[in-house]
């Protein structure tokens, strides 16, 4: 049961931001479990050319808004899909 105090927080908090929290959440996941799969750990990724280890560490850790070019890096890096869009037509058609 949560609290009001926690609720009311939860119901100011704007649409654009809980989209966000989650999406970045399951890109974080995401990259760990691939990571896993592949027996790649933080180190070795960090040491690819080109980046520093301390910016996969932001990426990796809540420090950082995520770009579409760090999400690209990662996932040429990592060899896998880390963000699916789906293709839906500019006039919003299905």
């Amino acid at each position: 049961m949560r609290s009001k105090i926690v609720q009311r927080i939860l119901d100011e908090t704007p649409k654009e931001v809980k989209i966000f929290v989650k999406l970045y959440g399951n890109v974080v996941v995401r990259v760990h479990q691939i990571m896993k799969e592949k027996g790649i750990s933080s180190k070795e990724l960090a040491e690819q050319p080109g980046e520093a280890p301390s910016e996969l560490s932001k990426w990796l850790n809540d420090d950082h808004n995520l770009t579409l070019r760090s999400l690209a890096k990662l996932q040429a890096e990592l060899g896998d899909t880390l963000l699916y869009v789906s293709g839906k037509s500019p006039e919003g058609g299905k």
